[in-house]
């Protein structure tokens, strides 16, 4: 009888922490679900996460108007397999340090969320028994590795922010390098596109990863960007706008709705 007890009790807590922040034992680890996710599936960008999150913690959180929050990142899409379901929206992770039952601090732990249609699906933390991966927390860019043999040795200390944002050298590709540099030392480029005779204006600077839309004079930027050698990205209010840099054929795509086509003039300067 005890040791159904038991078997029922373990139970109870393992379906319980599929659906809210209980803690898992050991073992049982939240992973990446890499099957095709349809984009809809993922639900829209969450604009206001900043609130959402505030609003939700405050329900979840102990003493909660005493916790400390670092955001690790912004949201982006993620599908997540756990404990036999899935959780597919957008991923966004937070540091908190936040107080017991006791009033005393327990010390910075990492917070997993998944939002989708701007609700929390999933929220999984770092507990004694459960310890968020790294590789959900971090997106993965190949263009800031470097080859171990690479790394400076440089006397003074370097950060890991700066290692990050040394480019990548292949060994024998002279002339990429040179581009890279030439790139960094790029002022601002402005980009006037037209879409069914409405004229848009854009900002960029890769070496800044600024990326920026005037409307009048107000400059409001995307997220989620990022830059190649023939194309620039970024994410605004739900709009997602994707520049060819050789062509000048812009697309703004919003949700399910069919892409705006638009056609682009790239300029070093301002005409005034």
């Amino acid at each position: 009888m005890f040791r159904n007890f038991i078997i029922v009790t373990f139970c109870l807590i393992i379906s319980g922490c599929a659906k809210g922040i209980i803690p898992i034992p050991s073992g049982v680890m939240p992973e990446r679900n890499t099957d095709y996710i349809p984009k809809q599936d993922y639900g829209v960008y969450p604009d206001d996460y900043q609130s959402l999150l505030k609003k939700y913690l405050k329900n979840k959180l102990p003493n909660s108007s005493d916790a400390k929050v670092e955001f690790v990142n912004k949201p982006s899409r993620l599908s997540i397999d756990h404990l036999g379901n899935t959780y597919t929206g957008y991923r966004l992770c937070l540091s908190i340090n936040a107080k017991n039952q006791k009033g005393i601090y327990t010390g910075y732990k990492t917070h997993l969320f998944v939002i989708n249609q701007n609700k929390v699906s999933l929220h999984l933390f770092d507990s004694g028994l459960l310890k968020i991966p790294f590789e959900l927390c971090v997106d993965i860019n190949e263009t800031k590795s470097i080859y171990l043999e690479d790394i400076p040795e440089q006397r003074e200390e370097i950060t890991i922010d700066e290692m990050d944002k040394i480019e990548l050298k292949e060994k024998d590709e002279l002339e990429l390098r040179d581009n890279i540099n030439n790139d960094k030392k790029m002022s601002n480029s402005y980009i006037l596109c037209r879409f069914d005779n409405k004229d848009r204006t854009f900002v960029f600077n890769q070496s800044s990863n600024l990326y920026t839309e005037s409307v009048g004079i107000e400059e409001i930027s995307f997220e989620n960007i990022k830059f190649s050698t023939t194309h620039i990205y970024g994410v605004k209010n739900g709009e997602e706008l994707l520049i060819n840099r050789v062509s000048g054929i812009a697309t703004s795509s919003i949700g399910d709705n069919k892409p705006v086509i638009g056609k682009c003039e790239i300029l070093q300067k301002k005409k005034f």
